[in-house]
């Protein structure tokens, strides 16, 4: 089921196998991935506010598209000073977002991937929301990398120490 936790998870493992070849994936940049992974779910904010009386649904609703998530993720990307590199990073974030949401079984029929293209509905129906196997998958291949990768780290410390000497 892909929740916060397998968004969070899925964008730190696939940013930490980038960062083995590329330092531009360095912990900060993971952190704007991750937050990039968690925008289409900004439109859960409904869910708060019907609790107290506001039905914001035809509002925030947009976010939880592609369309509407890569709208938020460059007004976000306004506040920082490399605006068109926060901007890639969110975006990669939202494409992990959509690429798990892609793989649920949807009651409603589908996501629009396409739109405002194509009212196509989208779903590969892998999973249902209710299973939590692609959560325990994410989180075991996370704990992989994150083993694999502190072995990484220790051998290019080794290297750099013998460098000095």
């Amino acid at each position: 089921m892909p929740d916060w936790i397998t968004h969070i998870v899925v964008a730190w493992t696939l940013c930490r196998i980038l960062s083995f070849k590329f330092k531009e994936f360095n912990s900060a940049n993971t952190m704007i991935v991750i937050a990039g992974a968690l925008i289409p779910d900004l439109a859960k904010v409904v869910l708060g506010l019907k609790l107290i009386g506001i039905d914001a649904f035809e509002y925030l609703a947009p976010i939880h598209l592609p369309t509407g998530s890569f709208i938020i993720a460059g007004i976000i990307s306004l506040f920082f000073p490399e605006k068109k590199k926060t901007f890639l990073f969110l975006g990669l974030g939202v494409l992990t977002h959509y690429s798990l949401d892609l793989i649920l079984e949807h009651v409603s029929g589908g996501i629009y991937l396409f739109y405002p293209f194509s009212w196509w509905q989208w779903q590969l129906e892998i999973t249902n929301s209710s299973d939590y196997l692609i959560t325990t998958l994410a989180l075991c291949i996370a704990g992989l990398v994150y083993l694999i990768g502190r072995e990484v780290d220790k051998n290019s410390e080794g290297h750099m120490n013998k460098n000095k000497n």
